[in-house]
């Protein structure tokens, strides 16, 4: 074998090695160019941040003291409501006057590397502006230091910008002040719940003590619940005491862990006994219901925790007027009844602004501080002769007219189970129209008018006014037109406001503009309407309710020198009484009950029964008068008809019974001396108030043309009979039995 052959080798072409010379010399070139960048972004970014490390001053802690408390105004946008500043002064005290195991207990839950640290958690940092980003809410710093900033700037700003600026300052306050100060400046600002700020304020919240006093569960207890009062405190939610106890249990193993805290003592701690608690500045009076409404409706519009509301600087703009407020007490004042049994009664009253929903008069009770179930959006009682309107409306979208007559006999017997309905003190009425039976609440009619329609279509009409579909006792039975449903007068009070607003329906809402302590406007209420019912049955159905206040159990409302509409309503055995209505750019409605709303109003305040049109459609005339003081007359829109009856007098007649009948008309009330009215209770008992005036009020004339008639009932009986108790009616008439 020749040495030239031994010796040739395959050779790569010349070619192929500068081609890869060549991508390695762009590879070089491209990495060069990105560290070039990188580090040219390094120092723009280090240069911005020393930029605004000068430009940055550090607040004073009193600053913030002052600032940051949260502001309610009436609708005006200028006049204060109320204001959730806590229930408690600000003190601070000396970090010397603090126990080192009350402080060993906050760094054991907040930060455990305080001392260590350069006041800032990058880590922490990182997470919180990642969750920004992705819209999960502004995250505060793992760290004290910037938990500590974060207090001076407790708004609803949920920006990176924010973020930025509490970084600079945490760590400019790392480099100019010691460790010691910035942990006293942080005991002494941090919210602790119950309307508490510091160390101090919380300890006299939540144990009623000074600071110094403190035991070493009871400091593990207020350095837990600042991660979240509203999960924590065991007064505020059900199932916060257990979430308490394994808190303060991971503060106190903490403390362990940390060597702060002998295992031998750590044996047998646990949640500590803890005060009832205070209720803040604005959760007081009858503005408190109001308060604690507008705080619910803030968590939910913004989800901003209570720490946020009682201190974040949020100045909120209410739809509370504030004319109607005062008529709303002026009102409750002077016709709530007093004297025997009366000690107990709750009203409540509420205003709604039709086709709009602003809610503008709130009375949820007397004081918050007494009660906290505020009677205007939580109380739910059976709504009675209040739901006969929305039968109407319902019959009037399917083609009966208003003036279709009926005769009202008592008792009645109807379905397969024969359920026997009475009309209040057992009075019997000829051939009347819908309009008279509204006006004089009489069961059998709208019971017959209902059956006519089917139930189902009553439960439909209430949705469609605003009701929610889970109202409790919304069904379809025959005798929901009587009442079984128990709304809150909130509720009740709106699906009045969309007849008002010809079939327009509104959500109610409280909070109509948002901003920060700076001005910078952060939520703004946008109304949500939409077609309730159709708005010729709307129309239709105001004009016959307009009977009940000129002729009915609104009589006692008096004069209101403008167009209104309106209906009463009682439960059975008189547990609640109500009475709603409206004038085309204001509704209103008012409820009353005794002790939990299952005692019986009878015998109280020198009447043998309270009823809708007594006392409560007083209240509800003279909050309508107050509150319309020198605004527009307006007037309702004409009865439409449907193609029944045209003459627009009532058809009526002298209602009959065995005995002597005393007028099922509520007279007009002038005095402030609430007088008795025959508004129509729930009991099968007929105990109908005796009217005030020694005659009967004569009902209307009959039409001159008389109107069609309809087949009598088929099964009228000649003398009532008494049977046990059933589902809810109205003033003038029993509840149906059997």
């Amino acid at each position: 074998m020749s040495r030239s052959s031994t010796a040739s080798a395959p050779r790569r072409p010349a070619g192929r090695r500068s081609s890869r010379a060549r991508r390695g010399g762009t590879l070089r070139r491209v990495l060069l160019w990105l560290t070039g960048l990188g580090l040219l972004a390094v120092l723009l970014a280090v240069g911005v941040f020393a930029w605004a490390y000068n430009r940055t001053d550090v607040p004073e802690p009193n600053d913030f003291a002052e600032a940051q408390s949260s502001i309610l105004y009436y609708a005006d946008g200028e006049t204060e409501l109320a204001r959730f500043t806590g229930g408690y002064d600000r003190e601070s005290v000396p970090l010397s006057e603090v126990p080192e195991h009350v402080r060993f207990a906050i760094l054991a839950a907040e930060d455990r590397s305080f001392y260590e640290n350069e006041g800032v958690s990058i880590t922490g940092t990182a997470r919180g502006a990642w969750r920004t980003l992705t819209g999960d809410g502004l995250q505060g710093g793992s760290t004290i230091t910037q938990q500590y900033v974060k207090n001076y700037y407790l708004t609803a700003d949920q920006t990176l910008q924010r973020k930025f600026t509490e970084i600079i300052i945490a760590v400019k306050i790392d480099n100019e002040f010691s460790k010691d100060q910035i942990l006293e400046n942080y005991l002494n600002t941090i919210y602790f719940g119950r309307g508490a700020y510091g160390i101090q304020t919380a300890s006299q919240a939540y144990f009623g003590k000074d600071v110094s006093e403190l035991t070493v569960e009871e400091g593990a207890f207020l350095a837990g619940v600042t991660n979240a009062p509203s999960l924590f405190d065991p007064d505020y939610a059900e199932g916060n005491e257990q979430r308490a106890e394994d808190r303060v249990a991971y503060v106190l193993d903490g403390m362990v862990d940390e060597g702060w805290l002998d295992p031998a003592e750590r044996e047998g701690l646990g949640l500590p006994e803890i005060q009832e608690p205070s209720p803040s500045t604005a959760a007081q009076g009858v503005e408190g219901y109001i308060a604690e409404q507008a705080r619910s409706e803030l968590r939910e519009l913004l989800g901003v925790d209570d720490a946020e509301i009682d201190g974040g600087g949020l100045r909120v703009t209410t739809t509370i007027v504030e004319r109607h407020q005062q008529a709303a007490e002026e009102a409750v004042d002077l016709y709530r009844p007093t004297g025997q049994g009366t000690d107990d009664i709750t009203v409540a009253l509420t205003a709604v602004r039709p086709g709009d929903g602003a809610i503008t008069a709130m009375y949820g009770g007397d004081d918050y501080q007494e009660t906290q179930l505020n009677a205007a959006t939580d109380a739910r009682v059976q709504a009675g002769s209040l739901f006969k309107p929305v039968t109407l409306v319902a019959a009037v979208e399917d083609g009966v007219d208003t003036l279709q007559t009926f005769e009202g006999p008592t008792p009645m017997t109807f379905g397969e189970d024969e359920t026997e309905v009475n009309n209040f003190q057992d009075l019997s009425f000829g051939l009347i129209d819908l309009r008279v039976a509204l006006a004089e609440s009489v069961n059998t009619v709208y019971v017959q008018l209902n059956e006519q329609i089917g139930p189902d279509r009553t439960r439909e009409a209430a949705v469609d006014l605003g009701l929610p579909e889970d109202t409790p006792g919304l069904d379809t039975d025959l005798t929901n037109v009587l009442g079984t449903a128990s709304p809150t007068l909130l509720e009740m009070t709106n699906a009045y406001a969309t007849l008002a607003a010809e079939g327009e329906r509104a959500t109610p809402y409280l909070i109509a503009q948002v901003e920060t302590v700076s001005g910078e406007v952060t939520y703004e209420a946008e109304p949500e309407t939409e077609e309730g019912v159709e708005r010729d049955a709307a129309v239709d159905t105001t004009d016959a309710m307009t009977y009940v206040i000129d002729q009915g159990s609104g009589m006692s409302a008096g004069d209101l020198g403008r167009p209104t509409a309106g209906k009463s309503g009682t439960s059975e055995n008189n547990v609640s009484a109500w009475f709603a209505g409206f004038a085309p750019q204001l509704a209103a409605g008012v409820v009353m009950y005794k002790g939990d709303g299952t005692v019986p109003m009878q015998d109280v305040a020198g009447l043998e029964q309270i009823t809708g049109g007594t006392f409560p459609a007083q209240v509800w005339g003279e909050f309508m008068r107050l509150a319309l003081d020198g605004e527009e007359v307006l007037e309702f829109a004409p009865r439409v008809g449907t193609g029944g009856p045209t003459d627009d007098t009532p058809t009526t007649q002298e209602p009959t019974t065995p005995e002597p009948a005393p007028t099922s008309e509520e007279p007009t009330q002038t005095s402030e001396e609430p007088t008795q009215t025959t508004e129509e209770p729930t009991t099968t008992e007929p105990t109908e108030e005796p009217t005030t005036q020694p005659e009967p009020t004569s009902p209307a004339p009959e039409p001159t043309s008389p109107a069609p008639t309809v087949p009598a009932p088929t099964s009228p009986a000649p003398a009532p009979t008494q049977t046990q108790p059933a589902p809810p009616g109205d003033g003038t008439e029993p509840e149906p039995t059997g």
